[in-house]
């Protein structure tokens, strides 16, 4: 049986406070964590670069192993970097700025997009037919950094030969995008977990890839809730208020 979780959690509240609480303390780590390790981590890409470039004029032979080991301090660092972004990203984003969204147009871009690095690991992509006339009230930007999130989750979770289906439908109270995958799905116990700052099954995973969809996606007035059982893949929904008419 399929099991299903909402995305209206946001982890397990601290004791003796509620949700709000955790993320004011969330927005105020992110405050620190702009200043005392963005800054720093910015000066140090600055002098990795800076010391490559003075090795080069001292070792023309780019295979000498001190350029490696400079490779890969670069490496970690911009990995630090893209996870310093994505957690600021989640505790302090920017506020929505919603218009009208032909949403099937936009999944269309997205799958644009992300198809080539599906095709390389060996995944087939797919995007149903319909949902040509259904508008969302959304930021298209924001959105879409939510769907990437999603069906790279997807994709990590999908073995090549595998699949992962993008439809667009309509709602009762306004636009469904779902991603399903044919990965190897979550059990129970786990489920409930997916939404949590941090958590990840995935090694060098940062746990910030839900949380950041789910929270852009709620921004917009909308929701975002999976469903999943072990061996049966998972389906994330996407929904998105409906657009008002055309005057």
């Amino acid at each position: 049986m399929t099991e299903a979780v909402t995305g209206d959690q946001d982890g397990p509240a601290p004791p003796g406070g509620r949700a709000d609480d955790s993320r004011e303390l969330v927005e105020v780590l992110a405050a620190g964590v702009a200043h005392e390790v963005r800054n720093p981590l910015n000066a140090l890409q600055i002098n990795v670069s800076i010391l490559e470039q003075e090795l080069a004029e001292l070792l023309p032979d780019r295979s000498s192993h001190a350029f490696a080991v400079l490779a890969k301090i670069s490496n970690e660092l911009r990995s630090l970097d893209d996870f310093v972004t994505e957690f600021l990203r989640y505790a302090r984003p920017a506020p929505p700025r919603r218009e009208r969204v032909a949403v099937a147009r936009l999944v269309d871009d997205l799958a644009a997009f992300i198809g080539p690095e599906c095709s390389r690991k060996g995944v087939a992509l797919s995007r149903g037919a319909g949902g040509e006339s259904l508008w969302a009230l959304a930021d298209p930007l924001q959105v879409k950094h939510a769907l990437l999130n999603l069906v790279l989750n997807a994709l990590q979770a999908t073995p090549a030969g595998g699949q992962i289906a993008i439809a667009v439908g309509p709602a009762p109270r306004g636009v469904t995008i779902a991603i399903r995958d044919t990965g190897e799905g979550l059990p129970a116990e786990l489920l409930g977990r997916a939404f949590e700052l941090f958590w990840t099954t995935r090694e060098g995973g940062t746990g910030l890839g839900l949380p950041i969809a789910r929270r852009l996606v709620e921004a917009q007035g909308g929701s975002l809730g999976l469903a999943s059982a072990r061996g049966q893949g998972t389906t994330a929904t996407l929904t998105l208020p409906p657009a008002p008419p055309q005057e």
